[in-house]
């Protein structure tokens, strides 16, 4: 039995499943894929004692699948693989963001593409769950610097993805995902963890289950509820769900569904990117999820170093993001892929462009002293 001041040995990937097992996950599909299998296997473990169900599906296509069933019927469902296996999981990503369902996915990459190397680490991804689409779609993207973070947010994606209707994507890597921490369970503890699930609703007359509303989000109920016909359509729908390809309908709706990201900035759920170190610092590495340790041990060991940290990806908060960027003297941008993807992101958002990129994409982490090496103009 812990008591509040003990210490947790635990992995990035065991962080991921106790933070929705704390949120309330109820069912978990997913097909082994490294670096993401021992999510299904922590689970799996755990199946009995926490009264889930964890079902190891035939492939990806079907995990998400399953996922986007158990979520319609109001379940807190959730699914987790690998950058090769989310790419099967994009049609069905599409068909849970038309009909507006809640959904939870992991995604702990490796570098790729196709294979490529199962048993290495890599932030080659970002691109990939950002755009991942056919036409486009509201979606949140997080991604945790640590393994306290992994549980914080992983119970927070459940609900913004109850809250919003959307998939909220939780974006590790093989870095994180294998880990282990020590933290203590009080930070664990930290934080509201009050869950937001949807209240079911009875409705007297026809159901608008896709009624244009201001913030994007329309009331939801579950199928058999009384008092309504529940449709979810894949195809381009009207209020009430039924096929609908008049050029007017397709405007309201498509705006209603993309209205969503406005909605998520201004309810100023998006974390600010945290500062770490001194605030007057030369150099601030810019980073976003794994990458906060190696830089963290890098500031301890270079004088006049700060550290910008990135957890909440998508959407942005332009405008704040905007005022922390400002902050800044000299910024170095340390990323695990080949092109400095989050560099790029943050110019095509924000018109900020940082003065140096260091990118690493050989598999292997960050060491400490190639980075600090690397920490000068």
């Amino acid at each position: 039995m812990f008591n509040k001041s003990s210490r947790l040995l635990l992995t990035g990937n065991e962080a991921i499943a106790l933070g929705a097992l704390k949120a309330g996950l109820k069912f978990y599909a997913a097909y082994p894929m490294t670096p993401a299998t021992s999510i299904l296997h922590f689970l799996a473990s755990h199946e009995h004692q926490y009264k889930i169900i964890v079902k190891q599906t035939e492939d990806e296509i079907a995990a998400m699948n399953m996922v986007i069933g158990a979520s319609v019927a109001g379940a807190r469902a959730m699914t987790a693989t690998s950058g090769g296996g989310f790419a099967l999981m994009v049609e069905s990503l599409g068909f849970g963001a038309m009909i507006e369902t809640t959904l939870v996915c992991a995604v702990v990459s490796r570098p790729g593409p196709a294979t490529g190397m199962p048993t290495w680490s890599a932030q080659g991804d970002l691109r990939f769950l950002t755009h991942a689409a056919p036409d486009e779609f509201p979606r949140i993207i997080l991604a945790p610097g640590d393994a306290v973070e992994a549980y914080q947010l992983t119970f927070k994606a459940f609900n913004l993805a109850d809250q919003y209707q959307v998939p909220v994507l939780i974006l590790s890597d093989k870095l994180l995902g294998e880990s282990f921490f020590t933290v203590e369970k009080s930070q664990m503890l930290e934080g509201d963890y009050q869950n937001s699930k949807f209240k079911i609703q009875n409705f007297n007359q026809n159901y608008e289950r896709y009624k244009v509303t201001e913030s994007g989000v329309s009331a939801r109920s579950i199928p058999g509820t009384r008092g309504h016909l529940f449709i979810a359509n894949s195809d381009e729908h009207d209020e009430f769900g039924y096929s609908e390809e008049d050029s007017e309908n397709r405007v309201r709706q498509m705006s209603k569904r993309m209205r969503k990201l406005e909605t998520i900035v201004k309810d100023d759920v998006m974390d600010a990117p945290k500062w770490y170190g001194p605030k007057n610092a030369d150099i601030t590495l810019i980073c976003w999820g794994s990458g906060k340790g190696a830089c963290l041990e890098v500031m301890s060991n270079v004088k006049l170093v700060n550290i910008l940290h990135f957890s909440h990806i998508y959407p942005l908060d332009i405008d704040r993001v905007k005022r922390e960027l400002a902050k800044i003297k000299k910024s170095i941008c340390v990323e695990a892929n080949y092109s400095g993807q989050f560099a790029d992101y943050l110019y095509e958002k924000t018109g900020f462009k940082v003065d140096r990129k260091l990118c690493k994409y050989d598999g292997r982490p960050w060491f400490m002293e190639e980075l600090a090496a690397n920490v000068n103009f």
